[in-house]
């Protein structure tokens, strides 16, 4: 079968509130101007109310996963919604740009044919000497895990911050690159997904730095009241936190 063409898949991990759902796609909507499909990755609860939607159901762009998965704050099982919708673009899109929003995320600026391939790029990463353990106090959590491990072992990279995580964006070949990792270590992906602490923070763009080179993001770190400082949010970024309200 062949694969359908899109510029741009989004990939959202939707939680308990439908009615911001729908702002956030209208939101999408109005401010990304080229191709694009949204792929949800829901929890039971949001899995029924999606499905029986009827906006939703009248928009082909918008994709169920179609399975649900039930998540945790600050658990592994956020990134493994983000990996099960980068499994699924792969096997039914040919894209170019792979992006994941939190449910928090909204546009403040126009993602448009003319800049959409000038995200910005991030190539920077350190190595496991170069954290400050005391200041950094959260990379002594990612530490234990496999994948860091694996990293550390094999003299790699992690990425330099992990601050950019809502808004992260991969191209095709660096997606696919991380979804072949997962499937040649599965003891690692079994970790990543059941991590009792956010590994959405470090996890895909370290892989990706280090199969890759380099990942995207579209981002911002925000601080809880940037949603109402918008004008002061940099013009080169795409996406804020702002309350789901």
């Amino acid at each position: 079968m062949a694969l359908k063409k899109t510029t741009i898949v989004f990939s959202i991990n939707v939680h308990e509130n439908l009615k911001f759902l729908i702002k956030q796609i209208e939101n999408i909507e109005a401010n990304v101007l080229v191709d694009f499909v949204i792929i949800l990755n829901a929890n039971e609860y949001m899995y029924i109310e999606i499905s029986n939607n009827e906006i939703l159901k009248t928009k082909e762009n918008i994709i169920l996963y179609p399975k649900f998965v039930n998540k945790k704050h600050n658990h592994g099982s956020l990134t493994k919604g983000i990996c099960l919708n980068m499994k699924y673009a792969i096997d039914n899109y040919q894209f170019e740009f792979f992006i994941i929003l939190s449910s928090r995320n909204l546009f403040y600026n126009k993602l448009h044919k003319n800049n959409y391939n000038n995200i910005p790029k991030i190539c920077e990463g350190s190595y496991v000497n170069e954290f400050n353990r005391n200041n950094e106090w959260h990379w002594p959590i990612f530490f234990q895990s496999e994948l860091s491990k694996y990293i550390i072992a094999n003299n790699l990279l992690f990425c330099k911050s992990y601050e950019y995580h809502e808004g992260l964006t991969f191209d095709y070949v660096s997606a696919a690159k991380i979804i072949d990792f997962f499937e040649k270590n599965e003891n690692i992906k079994i970790d990543i997904f059941d991590f009792n602490w956010g590994v959405e923070e470090f996890a895909l763009h370290s892989i990706s730095l280090n199969l890759s080179g380099y990942y995207y993001n579209i981002g911002n770190w925000t601080n809880a009241d940037d949603f109402i400082n918008l004008e002061k949010l940099p013009k080169d970024k795409f996406v804020y936190k702002t309350l789901r309200n």
